[in-house]
């Protein structure tokens, strides 16, 4: 495993929760570009940018439901996308290490004041991760609608 402190590399992954109303069942692509978007609202608004965790600081990917409720995360999904996928689209990685969880990182491009100011601006980014998310490779864990344990 890499220590949060190591240089975030192109060959790296990154992963990103994503709640199962952010997967469709009917349409392409399977993730939702919505799930893309920065929190707009709320008590932690994403002024920094969207969050990601890196995989390589991580010794399973289920480790980002750590801070979800035991009874809430059949409701996540977890899905990658490449750190050079990222950087190929313009977007930058910055580590932003949060407690709880190591590897915390965010894509600092993608944050709720820029998304305020021009949404439009953010289509066709969401929809590229969207539809890189939703390549089977990269689907790292399917939510698990209706199953609480």
């Amino acid at each position: 495993m890499k220590s949060e402190t190591d240089p975030i590399t192109d060959d790296e992954y990154l992963l990103r929760r994503v709640r199962v109303e952010q997967f469709r069942t009917t349409q392409v692509p399977l993730v939702s570009p919505n799930a893309f978007e920065p929190r707009l609202s709320g008590r932690d608004p994403d002024t920094d940018g969207i969050s990601f965790y890196r995989a390589s600081c991580l010794a399973d990917p289920a480790d980002v439901l750590a801070q979800v409720p035991a009874t809430r995360c059949h409701e996540y999904g977890i899905v990658r996308i490449s750190v050079a996928f990222l950087r190929n689209l313009g977007l930058s990685v910055v580590n932003k290490p949060a407690l709880g969880i190591k590897g915390h990182v965010v894509v600092a491009e993608l944050n709720a004041t820029d998304y305020r100011a021009n949404k439009a601006r953010f289509t066709t980014v969401k929809l590229r991760l969207a539809q890189e998310a939703s390549r089977e490779v990269n689907l790292v864990r399917r939510p698990q609608p209706g199953e609480a344990p």
